[in-house]
């Protein structure tokens, strides 16, 4: 796979605009002034399946030359989904990506949608992680191989893990990739910056006594001891704390 794929999308990025923005082709799923996100049927698009598409939103021309010159948000997004891909971590394969111009102001992201899948804050609300030991040992197996593979996700909040369901099992993939970094090695900071994230949520979910009862013991099992001796987690749980409240203990 290579960056020419950008170049199979067989619509413009005006109309795939259009589409968002009118087409009842277009499922909305989250808005606000930075990014628009939805599911587009594969068919309005000349594909054989359904699309995510990311819209980087327009917000003044200041912002916008600085990504033009600097920091194509979505060919960045483009670059760290395709090396993740290709590296076969679990994320959603990218399908394409559209530039910034001065007569296009927006930029567009597109990758495969995760089918018959559920969010983590979903699927613990539910009770299934834990009432399922496996379904939790697969989850911080995971997270664990995704750390040891060098990637760290830079935003690792519940709903940016996805559980699939499948015939035999489950499968998790990672999504939300804007913030995602991937190393040569185990990134200690980047280890750190995820965990606390997510012991985070689990806050604003009312369900750290279960990531720390079961979610960090299952995932540290999965740490070779030379990172494991540079995890503190009695550090990551009060700078996870600190940061909530100063946030306004926000719940989910």
């Amino acid at each position: 796979m290579t960056k020419k794929l950008q170049n199979r999308l067989p619509v413009r990025n005006h109309d795939l605009n259009a589409i968002v923005e009118k087409s009842e082709s277009f499922t909305l799923k989250k808005h606000d002034v930075s990014t628009t996100v939805g599911i587009v049927r594969g068919r309005d698009l000349g594909l054989p399946h359904d699309v995510l598409v990311k819209r980087f939103n327009y917000r003044g021309f200041f912002d916008f030359l600085i990504h033009k010159l600097f920091n194509n948000r979505a060919e960045r997004l483009w670059d760290i989904n395709l090396r993740l891909y290709q590296r076969r971590l679990p994320v959603p394969e990218p399908v394409a990506y559209t530039r910034l111009s001065f007569r296009h102001k927006i930029s567009f992201h597109l990758s495969t949608v995760i089918e018959n899948a559920d969010n983590l804050s979903k699927i613990y609300s539910e009770g299934l992680l834990r009432k399922n030991r496996e379904l939790l040992q697969q989850l911080a197996r995971t997270i664990a191989e995704w750390h040891l593979q060098g990637a760290v996700h830079g935003d690792l909040k519940w709903p940016n893990i996805l559980i699939q369901k499948k015939d035999n099992g489950y499968a998790f993939f990672f999504i939300d990739l804007d913030q995602s970094r991937l190393y040569s090695s185990p990134s200690i900071a980047g280890i750190i910056k995820d965990l606390k994230r997510f012991y985070r949520f689990g806050l604003e979910m009312g369900a750290e006594t279960w990531v720390e009862s079961e979610f960090f013991p299952a995932y540290i099992a999965f740490i070779p001891d030379e990172i494991k001796t540079k995890i503190d987690l009695t550090s990551i749980k009060n700078a996870a704390l600190k940061e909530w409240i100063n946030k306004g203990s926000k719940k989910w």
